[in-house]
């Protein structure tokens, strides 16, 4: 059982990351996500931070985020209904290089390297969260594959996972940009609330 959840976590991993360069390139031009960044209090009326020319790195960086999301899905539900074992495990760290792989694209490919545009663009809610986030959910991985379970070893990755679905689905149901992502969005929490639900009613029985 574990050796074929590993393998669908893997083949998730590559088929939906695949699937969000192939899709970038296929509605790059589809008028779909703006070149206007969102408005903020500070800059009610923001102008276009980039053109048809970047629109490619543009929807790159949008769906490796929704490639992310829809493996952080399983992951949620094994963690809560059956707990930090292997299943979780696999799509957890399939999960975290989706997200790894977001980040790259979105820093180096649509930003271009450029830190005072990437941290001050309204595009990015979360710069620094998102960025602790990734050394925190690398310590988790690591803590999982060397190390027993134990009270702080919960009650850290219980947080960590409270942290990751803030992030998400603020990111996703919140802000999207897109009804798309906003569904997606929306299912990552109808499972967390029915996986919570399902564990409760395990520990009730």
């Amino acid at each position: 059982m574990s050796a074929r959840i590993n393998m669908w976590a893997f083949l998730g991993l590559v088929t939906l990351s695949l699937a969000a360069f192939v899709a970038a390139a296929m509605f790059q031009s589809s008028g779909w996500l703006s070149f206007v960044p969102p408005a903020t209090d500070a800059r009610p009326n923001p102008v276009p931070d980039t053109d048809a020319e970047n629109a490619l790195a543009l929807y790159q960086s949008a769906f490796t985020a929704w490639s992310t999301l829809l493996l952080l899905i399983p992951s949620y539900w094994f963690y809560l209904t059956r707990g930090a074992g292997r299943e979780w495990l696999a799509f957890w760290t399939a999960s975290f290089i989706a997200y790894l792989l977001h980040i790259f694209v979105a820093a180096f490919l649509f930003f271009g390297g450029d830190f005072v545009w990437m941290t001050s663009s309204s595009r990015v809610s979360a710069f620094w969260p998102g960025m602790f986030l990734i050394l925190w959910w690398a310590l988790d991985i690591g803590i999982a594959l060397v190390s027993r379970t134990d009270t702080w070893v919960r009650l850290q990755r219980g947080a960590l996972h409270l942290a990751t679905f803030v992030l998400f689905f603020g990111g996703s149901a919140i802000t999207g940009e897109m009804m798309t992502i906003k569904l997606i969005g929306a299912v990552f929490a109808l499972v967390t609330i029915a996986g919570l639900i399902s564990a409760w009613r395990r520990r009730s029985a």
